[in-house]
């Protein structure tokens, strides 16, 4: 950690100090990143991949200027030789799509039928929100495989579907820590964090759109969709297809520091 000596770093005053400053508690989960001069840039509530952390950091310009002198002196990371494609999978949604994981031990679990029943009908409610949905079924490695639902961000009713192999399945479980011989689920948001569990169906994904409709990033993505005209049918999300009862209530009532 560069500013702090390394008895500093076991210095329980000096802890309480960067709690403080960075207003973070001792009981949570809680990591912030700092440009060279300490001063905050950005923080996380749940684990993030280093990647995600070191593709922002290159974007400080402290660092752009290291990276400029590193170049001249041909300073490089060793590549690796294996294939990255979980990360490539990633980097196609982050902070371009939500994704919205529903895991199962197989395709004729009860829970994960309950779940696909529960979104019947939901194209245009997906879409908007710019939610993509990954399905992983399978416990062995044999059988394992999924599918990755991408919803038009225009709210129209089509779907296009890419199926993904074992192995890629295999990563994405691991990444997210997800057991493959349990239902579960997780939303994921643009910034590549995960906002929220679910160890059964939700009947209905008005929840779901409650949470992501909360998010800082998605009020604004609904603010210029309204402008627009863009709306579900009202048949749709329980009698209110586009929420608008619950976009005017969160103008005042969204009260935290990020949400994508």
């Amino acid at each position: 950690m560069k500013g702090l000596r390394q008895e500093d770093l076991v210095n329980q005053d000096v802890i309480t100090e960067l709690r403080k400053e960075f207003s973070m508690t001792f009981n949570h989960f809680y990591m912030v990143v700092t440009d060279t001069d300490m001063r905050f840039k950005q923080s996380y509530e749940v684990p993030i991949a280093m990647k995600a952390v070191f593709d922002y950091v290159d974007t400080f310009t402290s660092r752009i200027r290291e990276m400029e002198q590193q170049k001249r002196d041909g300073v490089a990371c060793k590549k690796e030789d294996k294939p990255r494609s979980l990360e490539n999978f990633l980097s196609r949604f982050r902070w371009r799509r939500r994704l919205f994981v529903i895991s199962a031990p197989n395709d004729e679990e009860w829970a994960y039928q309950q779940q696909l029943h529960a979104l019947t009908s939901q194209a245009c409610n997906l879409g908007l929100r710019h939610i993509s949905i990954l399905k992983l079924v399978g416990m062995e490695a044999v059988d394992q495989g999924g599918v990755l639902e991408l919803y038009p961000i225009n709210g129209s009713a089509t779907v296009e579907r890419e199926g993904l192999s074992a192995t890629l399945v295999k990563d994405i479980r691991n990444y997210f820590q997800i057991s493959p011989e349990y239902f579960s689920m997780l939303l994921v948001g643009k910034d590549g964090n995960v906002k929220s569990w679910y160890p059964s169906p939700m009947w209905s994904m008005a929840i779901i759109y409650d949470l992501v409709d909360s998010m800082q990033l998605r009020r604004q993505e609904m603010a210029i969709q309204q402008s627009l005209g863009m709306r579900c049918p009202e048949d749709e999300y329980g009698g209110y297809g586009y929420h608008h009862h619950g976009y005017d209530g969160y103008q005042d009532g969204y009260h935290q520091g990020y949400g994508y």
